[in-house]
Order: structure tokens, then C-alpha cells, then sequence
């Protein structure tokens, strides 16, 4: 839904699906008011001053314009998520306005020695409160106070002339006033169950969604949604030709952790190794959690000497970083494997973890890249900080 909500509280959405729908639904209204009073108006031509139906259809006209320019104008921004609340009180003075122009105005009009077209005006007022029943159903408040800006006027006028005809439509009137309260009740809280239920599936499917590509333990994604993201990156990087980097690590002597300290070392160990790729790696670099206590990375526009870099980074944040438990301080240690090249995903992972083989084989607590030796790669490294400190 164009952008997402995430900053709004369950029922700030509901006043937003309810605000759209009723700048979707409402539009036709506007001509709906103008052309009832066209006819009303044609009605009443013979019983009633010219001049004042004509001054009564202005004003009329002058509401819907605005209310026009306004729903234009929402249709040129196109608000998102909780832009859209500030579109809700220009919307609800605008329709005050209207239904104001309405209630007082079918006073102003009334011919004072016609019944029956005292009764039309009623009539046309009653037809108007039944419409804004369901066109701003999304809105209880909104329904309320339409519905009593159109009718309170000439129920009051009613109340003063006296006699039967007019006591009867003012206990019209009320009638149907209660029976709005009920139905603008039930509509509204209908439609907004119903929203509410939508954005409730919704929140679950993604966090559903979220779960299945998210590793609990360490906080990053999963095989699953490394392997998913990551072909469609390296599938990004193969269009572009752009290099890419894959860096895979694996925690040295996990299980003698396991057996030694308990499996809950075993996850406090997995969850520090995770924050730290969390805390080291780019945003744009895809880090992911692929087997027990093995770790992949997957480095954009990266070749093998800046994804080496890395990995040393992380080598030796991870050995400084003893785990804390149970009292006591448990060193730890991993090793790396680097490939890169313009690949697919599963050859360029292959070649990293025949690197982090390596790594393993001579001695572990290092960075090997597969294009060079574990030796000539340490010098790379020291060259580096050499020039590092040079400069």
C-alpha cells in the first residue's frame, strides 16, 4: 500500500483507509447536492422569491467549489500513510459547510403559505440525510453531524409554526434521527472491524513472511533468504557487470563449546558472532546465518582485497570479543573463506568455503581467500597496514 505504515498505530490506519474511502466515495456527492438543489429550486420557483432561491443556489455552489478545489487538490498530492490524517480536517469543515448551507438554507427558502412545498423541502432534506448515511458511513462522527446540520434547522422551524402537519415531521424527524444514531453506528463499526481485520492479516502475513527468512538466534537472515536475495543480487551484479565478493565464516571449536560449557554458550556464542557482523558490515552487504554455526556474506561491487579487509575486520573483532557466561570469559575464534568473481551464487560459494577449508587446515583464526594462499595472504594484509600507517 505504496508506502509503508510502519509508523502507525492500528487505529491511526483505520482513520486513514476510513478518510480514503470517504475522498473516494464522496466525490459524486458534490454534483448529487448541487443537482438537488437545481430541482428543488425549480420546485419552489412559483411559491417563492426568485431572488432568494437564486442567493440560496450560490452559496450552495461557492460550498462545492471549494469542496471541489479540495478534492482536486488531494488527487494531485496523493497523500501516503500518515500524510493522509492531515486531509481530514479540511475534509470534515468543507462538508460542515455544505451540510450548514443545506439545513439553514431550506429556512431561508421555505415559503411560509405552501404546505406542500413545505413538505418537499423535508422531503428533499430527508433523502439528503439518507444518502450521507452510507456515503460517510467510514466516518460515525461525520454521519451525526451531517445528518443534524440538514435537519435540527427545519425541525426547529417546524416546532415553532405549530399544528399537526408540522409536530408529524418533526417527530419524523427524531424518528429517524434515532434510527441514524443505530444504523451509522452499526455501518461504522462494521467497516471498521473490517479494516481492522484486514491490516491484522496483513501484519500477520508479514511478520509471517519475516519469520520464515530470519534466523532467530543471531538476528540475521536465513539460508533460506540468503540464497533468495543473494541471486537476485548476484543476478543485479552480473547485468551491471559489477564485481562481488562472498565471504563465508565458520566459528572454530563450536562444538567443543557445546560440550563444554552447555548449548546455552553455544547460542550466546551464535548471537555475539551475530551482532558483531551486524555492527561491521555495510547495509547494502547481505549477511546471513546458513547452518548451525556457519555464516555467509554476500559483498556488492566488492573485490577479493576489500572483502579480505573485511573479514580480517571481523576475525579480529570476533577474537577480542570473549563471551560472557556464567561468571566466566569464553574466547572465541573463527575462520573465513573469501571468493569473488562475476559467478553464479553456488560456484562463487564453493570456491569461499574451499578457502575457509583452508583456512581450517592451517591453523584456523584466519582470513583465506581462494585465489592466493593463507602465507600470501597475510602479507597482502601487513602490506596493508603498512601503508596504512604511512599515509
Amino acid at each position: 500500500m505504496e508506502e509503508k505504515n510502519t509508523d502507525l498505530q492500528l487505529d491511526d490506519l483505520v482513520r486513514v483507509d476510513n478518510l480514503q474511502l470517504l475522498y473516494h466515495q464522496s466525490y459524486p456527492a458534490i454534483f448529487a447536492s448541487l443537482i438537488s438543489a437545481a430541482l428543488l429550486s425549480a420546485v419552489l420557483w412559483p411559491v417563492q422569491q426568485k431572488e432568494v432561491l437564486i442567493s440560496w443556489f450560490i452559496i450552495l455552489t461557492y460550498t462545492a467549489i471549494v469542496r471541489l478545489i479540495l478534492f482536486m487538490l488531494y488527487n494531485h498530492v496523493k497523500p501516503q500513510g500518515k500524510d493522509i490524517l492531515a486531509w481530514e480536517m479540511p475534509y470534515f469543515v468543507t462538508q460542515l459547510l455544505s451540510s450548514i448551507s443545506w439545513g439553514i438554507g431550506a429556512v431561508y427558502i421555505m415559503p411560509i403559505d405552501s404546505q406542500l412545498h413545505q413538505v418537499v423541502i423535508y422531503y428533499f432534506l430527508m433523502g439528503l440525510s439518507g444518502g450521507a448515511i452510507f456515503v460517510y458511513s467510514a466516518n460515525r462522527t461525520m454521519t451525526l453531524v451531517t445528518i443534524a446540520s440538514l435537519l435540527l434547522p427545519i425541525t426547529g422551524w417546524f416546532l415553532i409554526q405549530g399544528g399537526l402537519l408540522p409536530m408529524g415531521l418533526v417527530m419524523g424527524a427524531v424518528v429517524f434521527y434515532i434510527y441514524t444514531i443505530r444504523a451509522g453506528k452499526i455501518l461504522s463499526l462494521t467497516l471498521n472491524k473490517s479494516f481492522m481485520l484486514a491490516h491484522e492479516l496483513n501484519n500477520a502475513k508479514e511478520a509471517a513472511e519475516t519469520l520464515a527468512l530470519k534466523d532467530e538466534l543471531s538476528g540475521l537472515n536465513n539460508r533460506r533468504a540468503f540464497y533468495e536475495k543473494g541471486k537476485m543480487l548476484v543476478d543485479y551484479c552480473q547485468r551491471n557487470n559489477e564485481v562481488f565478493s562472498v565471504i563465508t565464516i565458520d566459528i572454530d571449536h563450536f562444538k567443543k563449546i557445546n560440550d563444554k560449557f552447555g548449548h546455552a554458550a553455544g547460542d550466546a556464542t551464535i548471537i555475539q558472532v551475530g551482532s558483531i557482523l551486524l555492527q561491521l558490515i555495510h547495509k547494502s552487504d547481505l549477511c546471513a546465518r546458513i547452518g548451525g554455526e556457519e555464516f555467509a556474506i554476500l559483498l556488492k561491487a566488492s573485490a577479493s582485497d576489500a572483502a579480505v579487509q573485511l573479514a580480517e575486520k571481523l576475525r579480529q573483532k570476533i577474537a577480542a570479543t570473549p563471551i560472557a557466561f556464567n561468571g566466566e570469559d569464553i574466547a572465541i575464534s573463527a575462520s573465513f573463506g573469501v571468493a569473488d568473481g562475476n559467478l553464479d551464487l553456488d560456484t562463487l560459494l564453493k570456491r569461499a568455503d574451499a578457502a575457509l577449508y583452508k583456512a581450517k587446515e592451517t591453523g584456523r583464526n584466519r582470513v583465506v581467500c581462494d585465489e592466493c594462499d593463507a602465507e600470501e595472504m597475510q602479507s597482502r594484509l601487513n602490506a596493508k597496514r603498512l601503508l596504512s600507517l604511512i599515509g
